[in-house]
């Protein structure tokens, strides 16, 4: 079936994201190993000259010259042309930052290119250190330092907003800010010390010859007037775009609470929300990493093309129904109502909540653990309101300390029981491991609490622990608004099958008279061999298959597998 025009730009645009971020990463990783042999110059000049024969390896051979000149030839091609296509100035700050600093980085790296690597290339010039110290200091200095912050500014904030709603990133940002703050600082100092030093013992004469200068000088100047007039012409291009587009077919977009808005087609939904100051959720910035962009269309779908690959997937892993497309992603032709499915966050909660990635639910593997005390409605029925207490309390507090004492995460309290989290931090394995031994510990905190309660209970303690794992939705349940307890102070929980599975195998070890059920996933997660137990197959509604699980009564001891294993680790 041959494609629609609006077919083949919503392909070809998941295409273009990923040659941006392509290259956007070969242009870090070039940057970050200059960066860091510029720190060995706190070290001493022969160390930044030993670094750079390795950096010059890498990068100063035909495939990593090609490599480096591509991307970033892709790199600035695709940011211009998507500010020429672009419709409408109302941007996120952290978008206009990255633009911005990203057109002004080229004018700064022109001469830094060409004094270095095109004069090598073409004369008897060799761009060490002690020669291009001595031209950068101290007259070079502050526009070479300039150079270096908008680089790396331009990339951090760049990766920050990749990385920010995937899985574990959460978990490191702290470390990654001290990262990122110390790389330049290092750099920084690195070859100004060096500069410095160089210049007070050695008399080292200025390595450019009257040639270079002839030959560099008029070039420099040639490209940057060259940059400069691709921009204007990008700025040209996108006045006039908007400027004839006012006098061009409108088509209405209705939002919630009938406001209606008139535009000309092209721009993105999202764009269009942007351009009428209209709260529209977006976390990724328009790349179709995330979902929260999502609306349902209540009138007008029949004119939108069919998802591109991208947006499918996107639509796919949130279970969207035929009528959610992504915001950003869709360009109405023709009228449409729609309604946007995630709250747009105020300005105050977004500062708050958008580095958090468990506030917009990220999918991830772990291990859930569901632990219920053993007819407690009858314990209680005897006792006064405060022996219940005191005893409820006494068993959540036990169970949550073995919980949080094998790196596991108390999601929540219902009533009696408890629904724990495992591996959230440390990854699958850990988790997998990290939960079998909690199991063992919550079964000796009962059996002590037992023994100190044996003269006041009529019948000890039991409980019931239903183990599962696999692929679970992460995010902080009612943090819609950032309000209350919402927002970041919002627990974690899990949601999906896994949890429901391990719901159902708690309720198990009633049937099978024993106090932990665990599903063969976890035994194989975590690398462990169950010897012990009942082996067994239980069904599961909505499972075609059986599952496979260990009914254990006591748990076996896996503690001593999950402590060796920290220990190795450690």
């Amino acid at each position: 079936m041959t494609k629609t025009p609006k077919q083949a730009t919503a392909d070809r645009s998941p295409l273009r994201q990923r040659l941006r971020l392509a290259s956007g990463l070969v242009l870090f990783a070039f940057a970050l190993t200059h960066f860091l042999n510029h720190a060995l110059g706190l070290v001493s000049l022969e160390a930044l000259e030993a670094g750079r024969r390795i950096f010059l390896a890498v990068w100063r051979n035909p495939l990593g010259e090609a490599v480096l000149f591509l991307s970033l030839l892709t790199h600035v091609a695709l940011a211009l042309w998507k500010t020429a296509r672009r419709r409408t100035f109302r941007l996120p700050a952290w978008q206009w930052a990255q633009l911005l600093l990203g057109l002004s980085i080229p004018w700064l790296l022109i001469p830094h290119v060409i004094g270095t690597g095109v004069l090598s290339d073409l004369f008897d010039y060799d761009d060490t250190y002690r020669n291009v110290l001595t031209i950068l200091w101290p007259g070079v200095a502050l526009n070479q330092t300039v150079l270096m912050l908008l680089v790396w500014a331009h990339a951090m904030i760049g990766l920050h907003f990749w990385l920010r709603t995937r899985p574990g990133y959460a978990r490191f940002r702290a470390s990654l800010a001290a990262f990122a703050l110390l790389v330049p600082a290092l750099a920084s100092a690195g070859w100004i010390g060096a500069a410095r030093r160089l210049r007070l013992t050695e008399d080292v004469p200025f390595p450019l010859t009257g040639e270079m200068t002839s030959f560099s000088d008029p070039l420099i100047l040639e490209l940057r007037i060259g940059f400069l007039a691709l921009i204007g012409l990008v700025l040209a291009v996108l006045v006039l775009r908007l400027a004839f587009g006012k006098m061009r077919h409108t088509i209405e977009i209705t939002y919630p609470g009938g406001r209606t808005v008139r535009v000309v087609p092209g721009p993105t939904l999202l764009e269009i929300s942007r351009m009428n100051a209209i709260p529209h959720a977006d976390v990724c910035g328009g790349r179709a990493r995330c979902s929260t962009c999502r609306c349902r269309i209540m009138t007008g779908l029949e004119s939108l093309p069919a998802p591109s690959p991208t947006e499918a997937r996107v639509l796919a892993r949130v279970g969207a129904a035929d009528d959610v497309r992504l915001a950003c992603q869709i360009r109405p032709t023709a009228s449409l109502a729609v309604v946007p499915l995630i709250p747009a966050q105020t300005p105050r909660n977004r500062m708050t909540t958008t580095g958090d990635a468990y506030h917009w639910g990220v999918e991830q593997p772990v291990a859930v653990l569901f632990v219920d005390l053993r007819n407690f409605t009858g314990l209680a029925e005897a006792r006064l309101s405060y022996d219940v207490v005191y005893l409820l309390n006494r068993y959540l507090g036990a169970t949550a300390r073995a919980v949080e004492a094998h790196g596991g995460y108390v999601d929540k309290f219902i009533g009696d029981g408890v629904m724990a989290i495992f591996g959230m931090r440390d990854g699958l394995a850990a988790g997998a491991r990290g939960a079998l031994a909690a199991t063992f510990a919550i079964r000796q905190a009962i059996d002590a609490l037992n023994a100190e309660l044996s003269g006041q209970l009529e019948k000890p303690l039991r409980i019931g622990m239903g183990l599962h794992c696999g692929q679970v939705i992460l995010g902080r349940i009612g943090a819609a608004d950032g309000s209350g307890t919402s927002g970041a102070s919002a627990r974690i929980t899990a949601l999906g099958d896994v949890v429901n599975i391990a719901s159902r195998l708690e309720a198990a070890t009633k049937e099978f008279a024993v106090s932990l059920a665990v599903s063969q996933d976890v035994m194989d997660a975590a690398g462990l061999h169950c010897a012990s137990g009942k082996e067994t197959e239980i069904a599961i509604r909505g499972r075609k298959e059986p599952l496979r699980i260990f009914a254990l009564d006591p748990p076996t001891a896996f503690a001593d597998a999950d402590r060796e294993e920290r220990e190795r680790v450690a």
